[in-house]
């Protein structure tokens, strides 16, 4: 018995469009995320806000101060995050140490990390990018 089987190429891309049709939902979901009032810990007219922006706009690191009090915000809000090492899952870093040395400015938070967490408690859209073309 034979069963024919599309080439992997046309199997790459109906998995290509199901995560395509995810991300939408996704990013619809991400609509009716709750708003929540925001942190009142410090004054952030006091500091730069470069760190909102994107790289290309001129992006800064942020602040010490701007992550101590945007991460203690998320976890007065979120208390499943309530420790550093929860915050360093949550972004995609294996060590809480990383989250100490960000809040203690002894590292400056890389951008990719700081978009994402911007993103995920909504001080900052998530960018989408286009597709110039299926390559392979």
């Amino acid at each position: 018995m034979k069963i024919p089987l599309p080439g992997i190429a046309a199997q790459q891309k109906v998995i290509f469009e199901e995560a395509t049709r995810q991300a939408i939902a996704t990013l619809k979901a991400n609509l009716s995320a709750p708003t929540l009032p925001p942190q009142v810990e410090i004054d952030e007219n006091q500091y730069s806000r470069a760190h909102l922006l994107r790289e290309d706009e001129g992006w800064e690191a942020p602040h010490p101060d701007i992550v101590g009090a945007y991460f203690r915000h998320l976890q007065m809000h979120f208390p499943e995050y309530g420790t550093d090492q929860k915050i360093a899952g949550l972004l995609g870093l294996s060590s809480d140490r990383r989250i100490r040395e960000f809040k203690q400015g002894k590292t400056k938070v890389p951008y990719g990390v700081w978009r994402k967490f911007l993103v995920l408690t909504g001080r900052a859209p998530q960018d989408v990018l286009p597709i110039l073309a299926y390559m392979g």
